[in-house]
C-alpha cells in the first residue's frame, strides 16, 4: 500500500495534495513487441503509466517523441494521445497502466471528483524509479492478478501497482546516464540549436565519448549519421522560412546555420529535390486548409498548404508526409470546440487566402472572413470530385486537377479487377464500433469510393440514403449473414478494451463473415476523410486488404 510518507508528501507547486488522492485502476495490459512493431497513435480518457520492462520502445505522446529503456516509466494525461513502437534488435516488453485519478472535495470529504491533470502525472513526465525497485517482477505480478478473473486478485493488484507508485520518486531524483542517454541529451541540443556550428566533436565531447563512438552509437540509435541528422533539421527549417517570410535566399541559409549559400542551394537540392528558388516560387502564395479534408483538396492540386490542422493521430498520414513542409499546425482535435484556437493562430500568422467548407457558425464564418479573402467549399456537395473541380477554377489549378482525377481513375481501373476477383458478388458491410456501441456505417467516401468507383456489394440499403449511420447489435449483426465485414475500431482506450471483449465471446465468433475470416480491419484515416487523397489512399487500402 501507499506508505504514511507518500500519503504526507505535498508536491512542489501541487494543487493536489497526495492525502487526498484516490486511484481507481482501469485496466491493466502487457504488451510484448517484435522488431518493428507498432501500435498506432491512440487517444487516452485515463491516465496511463507505460513501463518499459524490457528491450527499448519509442514513444510517441502527443507531438514528442522519446526512447525508452528497460526500467523506464513515461506519464500519459486524459485527452492526450500516445504511440508506442520497439525500437532497436531485440523488441521490448511494456506494461500499460491506465488508471483515474479523484481528488476529495474540499468542502465535502464525503465526495469526490475526477481529476485530468496532477503535477505528479505531467504529461510526457519521465519518473525516476528506484533502483531497489524490480519493475519487470511487479509488473508481472500486478499483471497476472489483473487477468486472473478472481476479484481478491484484482484488490492485490492494486496493492502491486500502489507498490510501484511508492519506488517511482520525484522527477528531481537524479537518474544514471549512461551512454544512452548522454546520446539522447545531445540529440536535445541539436534539436534547439541545430543553426549553430554542431560538429562530431563537439557533440562527442558533450556526450563524454569519443568521436569515433558517438557516431556510432547516434546512427545505431537514430537510424542516420549526425550530420544527415542536422542537414534534415536545417533543410526543413528552411522549408518553414520559404514559406512564412521574405528573405533572401542568402539570409535563409544563414539563419539555417550555413554560411556559404551555393553550399546550401546544392545541399537543398540534393534532399528535397528541387532547387531553393523553385521550391520558394511554388510557396509564395500562403494559402491556408481551415480543415482536414481541405488539405487533401490542395494536395491533389500540388498546392502544399501553408497552415493546416495537423496532429501525429487525428491526421498522421498528412502530420507524418507534410508535418515538416507546413509552416503553421493548426489544431486537429475537436475541430468544432477548439475552431477559436484555429482563428487566432490564422490572425498571427496572416495567410493570403483561407480553403474552408462552408458548414461553419455564423460568429466563426466572420471572423474567419476579417483574416483573409475565404474561398468555400460545399460540405453538403458529397461528390469530392466536383468539389476538386469546383476549387481548382476558383484558385487556378484545373490542369492539375485533369491529371489527378486521369490518375485516380487509372489505380480504380486496376483496383476493380483485384476487387471482382477477391469478392466478386460477395455482400460487405462497414461496421464501427465506438467506446461500447456498434453501427452500420457509410461515410461520404465509403458510398462514392468503396461502393461507388470499387463495385462493392453492399449487404444493407438504408432508408437514410447512401449516407448514414445506425446503432446495430452482434445479433443483429449475426442476423445479417453478410458475407464481408470491414471493421472500423476507434483508436482509444476504452473502445480498444470493449474491441478486445468483444471478439472473445461465442456470439461474435459464430458471425458468418467471422467464422469465414473475411473480417477486414480498416482505419478512420483515410476512410472517414472525403478528399481526392484521402480516397486514393483508400482504394490503396483495398488492394492492401484484398492481395
Amino acid at each position: 500500500m501507499i506508505s504514511q510518507n507518500f500519503h504526507k508528501e505535498r508536491l512542489m507547486g501541487s494543487e493536489h495534495p497526495l492525502d487526498r488522492l484516490t486511484l481507481k485502476l482501469r485496466d491493466i495490459e502487457k504488451i510484448k513487441f517484435t522488431t518493428g512493431w507498432v501500435l498506432p497513435q491512440q487517444h487516452t480518457s485515463s491516465y496511463i503509466l507505460v513501463m518499459v520492462t524490457g528491450g527499448e520502445a519509442l514513444l510517441t505522446l502527443d507531438h514528442r517523441s522519446v526512447n525508452i529503456r528497460a526500467q523506464g516509466v513515461y506519464s500519459c494525461v486524459p485527452e492526450s494521445t500516445f504511440g508506442l513502437a520497439s525500437f532497436g534488435e531485440e523488441g521490448a516488453e511494456v506494461t500499460l497502466v491506465r488508471f483515474d485519478l479523484y481528488e476529495e472535495v474540499t468542502d465535502d470529504t464525503s465526495s469526490l471528483r475526477l481529476i485530468k491533470e496532477t503535477p505528479l502525472f505531467r504529461s510526457g513526465r519521465e519518473l525516476a524509479v528506484a533502483p531497489t525497485l524490480q519493475l519487470a517482477f511487479h509488473c508481472e505480478e500486478m499483471n497476472n492478478l489483473w487477468h486472473s478473473g478472481k476479484a481478491m486478485d484484482r484488490f492485490h493488484a492494486y496493492l502491486e501497482f500502489q507498490q510501484i507508485l511508492v519506488h517511482v520518486t520525484e522527477a528531481h531524483t537524479s537518474l544514471k546516464e549512461d551512454s544512452q542517454m548522454l546520446i539522447q541529451r545531445t540529440k536535445e541540443y541539436i534539436d534547439e540549436h541545430s543553426n549553430e556550428n554542431l560538429t562530431v566533436e563537439l557533440l562527442a565531447g558533450m556526450a563524454g565519448l569519443s568521436p569515433k563512438y558517438y557516431v556510432d552509437l547516434f546512427k545505431r540509435r537514430y537510424g542516420m549519421s549526425t550530420t544527415d541528422y542536422i542537414s534534415g533539421l536545417r533543410i526543413n527549417r528552411a522549408k518553414q522560412f520559404m514559406a512564412s517570410t521574405d528573405l533572401r535566399l542568402r539570409d535563409i541559409a544563414h539563419q539555417v546555420g550555413y554560411q556559404d549559400e551555393f553550399y546550401f542551394s546544392r545541399k537543398f537540392k540534393k534532399i528535397v529535390g528541387v532547387s531553393p528558388s523553385v521550391y520558394m516560387n511554388s510557396r509564395r502564395r500562403k494559402i491556408a486548409a481551415y480543415h482536414i479534408g481541405v488539405t487533401g483538396h490542395l494536395l491533389a492540386l500540388n498546392m502544399t498548404p501553408y497552415a493546416a490542422p495537423l496532429h501525429p493521430k487525428w491526421t498522421a498520414y498528412y502530420y507524418r508526409m507534410y508535418g515538416k513542409d507546413i509552416p503553421v499546425h493548426l489544431s486537429a482535435y475537436r475541430l468544432d470546440v477548439e475552431w477559436e484556437s484555429k482563428i487566432q493562430a490564422l490572425q498571427e500568422h496572416q495567410p493570403d487566402l483561407i480553403i474552408s467548407y462552408d458548414h461553419l457558425r455564423p460568429e466563426e464564418r466572420k471572423r474567419l472572413e476579417e483574416i483573409a479573402p475565404v474561398q468555400y467549399i460545399a460540405a453538403s456537395e458529397h461528390s469530392w470530385r466536383l468539389q476538386l473541380q469546383t476549387l481548382a477554377g476558383q484558385i487556378g489549378g484545373e490542369q492539375d486537377a485533369e491529371a489527378w482525377l486521369a490518375s485516380y481513375d487509372l489505380k480504380v481501373q486496376q483496383a476493380k479487377v483485384l476487387v471482382q476477383q477477391e469478392l466478386g458478388t460477395d455482400t460487405a458491410v462497414v461496421v464501427r464500433l465506438l467506446k461500447q456501441q456498434f453501427t452500420r456505417y457509410s461515410s461520404p467516401s465509403m458510398a462514392e469510393v468503396f461502393y461507388g468507383d470499387l463495385g462493392v456489394r453492399p449487404a444493407y440499403s438504408s432508408p437514410q440514403g447512401a449516407v448514414y449511420n445506425e446503432p446495430i447489435s452482434l445479433e443483429q449483426l449475426s442476423a445479417m449473414k453478410v458475407d464481408c465485414i470491414f471493421l472500423m475500431v476507434c483508436q482509444e482506450s476504452e473502445t480498444l478494451s470493449v474491441w478486445e471483449d468483444v471478439q472473445k465471446t461465442s456470439l461474435w465468433q459464430n458471425i458468418k463473415a467471422v467464422q469465414n475470416n473475411r473480417l477486414y480491419i480498416i482505419t478512420a484515416d483515410p476512410w472517414l476523410e472525403n478528399s481526392p487523397v484521402s480516397n486514393e489512399r483508400m482504394v490503396d487500402d483495398m488492394m492492401n486488404l484484398l492481395r
